[in-house]
């Protein structure tokens, strides 16, 4: 046997070896795929499964073929005429006989033992024969005991020129292996159990080596040039099959994607879009981000360079990997609550979209349970809600280009994490149903508030950083306590490396952060009142009054500075104007805050 110039798959040099040594084989797992195939010395193609394997067994030495499947009953393959059907008792016409489950099982039981050259019976859409495997009907039963019968008294006998053994071989093509029943399969030793995997970077290669050619340009492409874009090509299919490179391949063609820009064929084939749309965004729009994001977000100004910094590496492309495949963006923000994570988030979000809602939010509390994930990924075949997908998943696949923020990531089942270092690494998900979803346009942001509080010796939570603590002692106890939750109580450093130096620690809200905060809140509150109809100023002293109530207690940081906003200017203000019977385009002046069991205002009516 001539192996050619083309390595076998491995798939199929398992299969060649163990054809003298066992009489019934299991091919599953990447069963649809293309196969490399040789036609001729140096001509390299690709064909189907149920092509590639009568070819090698042909080249084995078989010199009768036939294949069986519920839609188009027996084929004769080699040779193409009726005789081995006829010889198996059937009633063929032009090489091909009509047949259900019930003649299958009676066809096997003349084709194991007969005489004559070795012969090969492929029963193609196995996993099709049977409804539940823990369940047979009679006739499914009684086909997979005649097959399991049959493949303990199976013998091989010698034939060809070499007086080799051969056995009467069965090949089922199943989906995956607990198609069969268990019965059949497991723990017998007369059949072999193959697994096709992916294609892996060698077989990619030699077809992407054979497609480059009919990509347009690349006929008169220089071979360095060539051998750039093959490369690239390459690197950005990992995980693909080779029928997703063929498609890959005419999609270029149809769309006149030249050799060199093979990247963005990937990616239209990926995520539906044809152009990088990081590049798309507007250069004066990031350079000016600077003071449009510190508008929304008063102090932490560290983070915002951080932050923007991420941003310009993911339009600029610099620092993604090869394949293309992991997020354009990462980055993971702690610190107190309260001190702006999420509204960094919803910044970004609006700075690269227009909409600071146009982002995906999960709140990580409601992933707390061992199961939750599948509302992620979507529940797998036979469970509830298999057939709606999942939420995670359904967005990416809607919106691949956009930013998706985790919300304190610390609350979610342990078991989720896995599902994010997929996502850190690979770029790519594997929803319930079998579909593979891609990151690789997506901004990943995480929040967290690990780090501000420490478990004391009964449970208790202990400050671990306090706001009389300057920003790097905070910074450092922050990260110190990140690095010991995933490491020690998670077990999972390697999620921590995936995000690596993106972990940006937020400052507490201090004093003069605090009153940009105050005086930003009453402006744009008073501002919206006035759109209602009602034209109200404060006078200095309260506005003093209130400053100081609204920052007496930073711990909570802006989002307690909004909550005593609330309840002393805004509730105040509402139940003043209501009971003053207040009409549409009155004035007033807050002249004077007053405290007690509620806040109460002295509002001057003026003309």
């Amino acid at each position: 046997m001539d192996a050619g110039t083309v390595e076998r798959a491995r798939w199929l040099r398992d299969l060649l070896r163990f054809l003298p040594l066992r009489s019934q084989f299991v091919l599953s797992g990447n069963t649809r795929d293309l196969q490399i195939h040789e036609a001729a010395p140096g001509q390299i193609t690709s064909v189907s499964l149920t092509r590639a394997l009568p070819d090698a067994l042909k080249d084995a030495g078989y010199g009768r073929i036939a294949s069986f499947d519920l839609l188009n009953g027996f084929r004769a393959l080699e040779p193409s005429d009726d005789s081995f059907l006829t010889k198996l008792g059937l009633s063929p016409a032009n090489g091909t006989a009509a047949g259900g489950i019930d003649l299958l099982a009676s066809t096997l039981e003349r084709h194991v033992p007969s005489d004559g050259p070795p012969s090969a019976l492929i029963i193609d859409f196995a996993s099709r024969l049977i409804t539940r495997s823990e369940a047979l009907s009679p006739a499914e039963h009684q086909l997979f005991s005649r097959a399991l019968i049959l493949s303990h008294s199976a013998r091989a006998r010698p034939a060809g020129d070499r007086r080799q053994p051969f056995f009467n071989t069965v090949i089922w093509i199943v989906d995956k292996e607990g198609d069969l029943p268990d019965w059949f399969l497991i723990g017998n030793p007369r059949i072999r159990h193959i697994p096709i995997g992916r294609p892996d970077h060698l077989a990619r290669r030699t077809m992407i080596s054979s497609l480059m050619r009919g990509l347009p340009g690349a006929q008169n492409a220089a071979p360095a040039d060539l051998e750039t874009s093959t490369n690239g090509f390459v690197d950005e299919t990992e995980g693909l099959l080779l029928l997703d490179l063929s498609a890959i391949a005419q999609l270029s063609r149809s769309e006149n994607v030249s050799f060199d820009r093979i990247s963005d064929a990937v990616r239209r084939f990926k995520v539906g879009v044809t152009e990088d749309p990081w590049r798309k965004i507007s250069h004066d729009k990031i350079s000016s981000a600077d003071e449009f994001v510190r508008r929304r977000l008063k102090g932490q100004a560290h983070a915002v360079t951080h932050m923007l910094d991420i941003v310009k590496r993911a339009v600029t492309g610099i620092g993604q990997s090869p394949r293309g495949g992991r997020p354009r963006g990462v980055a993971f923000l702690a610190g107190p609550t309260g001190v702006g994570k999420t509204e960094l988030a919803k910044t970004i979000t609006s700075l690269l979209f227009g909409d600071d809602s146009a982002y995906i939010r999960f709140d990580m509390s409601e992933f707390s349970a061992e199961h939750s994930d599948q509302r992620l990924i979507g529940a797998p075949p036979g469970y509830v809600g298999y057939d709606v997908g999942g939420e995670l998943t359904n967005a990416i696949r809607e919106k691949p280009f956009s930013v998706v923020l985790f919300d304190e990531i610390e609350k979610a089942h342990p078991r989720l994490l896995d599902k994010f270092l997929q996502i850190l690494d690979d770029g790519v998900l594997t929803s319930g149903r079998g579909d593979r979803v891609y990151f690789s346009e997506a901004f990943i942001v995480f929040t967290s508030n690990l780090g501000i509080y420490t478990p004391g010796p009964t449970g208790e939570r202990i400050a671990n950083v306090t706001t009389e603590e300057t920003f790097d002692s905070v910074k450092r106890k922050v990260r110190a306590e990140i690095e010991k939750h995933f490491k020690q109580v998670l077990n999972r450093p390697e999620i921590l490396n995936r995000i690596g130096e993106n972990v940006i620690v937020f400052d507490f809200i201090r004093g003069d952060v605090a009153n940009e905060i105050f005086d930003q809140m009453v402006d744009n509150l008073l501002s919206d009142v006035k759109s209602l109809g009602y034209d109200v100023t404060l006078s200095e002293q309260a506005r003093a009054t209130l400053r100081g109530l609204c920052l007496a207690d930073l711990s909570n940081g802006g989002r307690g500075i909004r909550n005593q906003v609330e309840a002393h200017l805004i509730n105040p203000l509402s139940r003043g104007l209501f009971d003053s019977g207040a009409a549409a385009g009155s004035r007033f002046r807050v002249l004077e805050v007053q405290t007690g069991a509620s806040s109460t205002l002295r509002l001057e009516s003026e003309p």
